[in-house]
Order: C-alpha cells, then structure tokens, then sequence
C-alpha cells in the first residue's frame, strides 16, 4: 500500500448549503477555513478562496434574486491533482460573471465593481454555465508547491 499524507485521512470534499441572506457568508468562511486547515492548505491559499468567495456570496445574495423568497446556495470545495476547486450554485437570475468587463475607474474617489475583477486575478480558472435554470460557477486555484 503507497504511503499517504495527512490528507488522506480527511475527506476530499466539503459542502454547504446556505440561505440567501448576507449573515450565511460567515458560514462559508468557516468551512472554508476548517478545509483549509484539514487538508494543511497554505494561508495565501485559504485566504484566496474565502475572498473570492465572499465576493461571489455576496453578489449572488445582493443581486441575484428578483423577489425576496427564500432561496438556497450550494457551496462546494475538493482538493486533488494539485488544485482546490470550488462550485457554486444558485437558482438566481442567469449571470455569467466572466462577461464582465475589467472596470475602468472613472475617477480617483469612485469605489465599486472591482470585486469580480479581483476574484479573477486570485483564482487560476473560473468556469460558468446555466443549465435547468442553476448558475454554476467553477473556481479553481493551484495548491503552491
């Protein structure tokens, strides 16, 4: 039998599912850094998952619904082949976050519409699709070495 890490003794995967409602991100963080500490995944790494997901969680919850009903998020995390990944899921309006344009400020005090922007420079791959009326978001980052 070959010898196995620490990793191995923890599960691969970890999923949440939350509420649309802003208090649920402090949920996601958590499991994130509970999986982060379970598969001894570095600091820089941890902290580029619970960013970019803070600013995915938060825009879903914010926008993406046009009524006020209660709806569901689906966060999921896997490690393997040297990368973590991450799905996000939601039944909100269709939204393809890769067809936003990089923001160009307009002026020196105008803050806002950068987040997307930034979750694309920290992660390494970001997928989108739609399909039977869920949002499926794919985020991927490489493990450092």
């Amino acid at each position: 039998m070959p010898n196995r890490s620490s990793m191995s003794q923890a599960e691969p995967a970890a999923e949440i599912r939350i509420a649309n409602e802003i208090c649920e991100i402090e949920r996601v963080a958590d499991m994130v850094d509970a999986f982060g500490a379970q598969h001894e995944l570095s600091n820089s790494v941890i902290v580029a998952l619970n960013v970019s997901l803070d600013e995915i969680v938060n825009n879903t919850i914010s926008y993406g619904y046009a009524d006020a009903a209660r709806h569901e998020i689906t966060i999921r995390l896997k490690v393997g082949q040297g990368v973590v990944e991450v799905i996000v899921e939601d039944d909100g309006k269709p939204f393809d976050p890769l067809a936003i344009a990089t923001p160009v400020q307009k002026s020196p005090t105008e803050v806002g519409g950068v987040g997307l922007h930034f979750v694309k420079t920290l992660m390494d791959q970001l997928e989108y699709s739609r399909s039977a009326g869920i949002n499926r978001l794919r985020l991927v980052k490489k493990l450092e070495q």
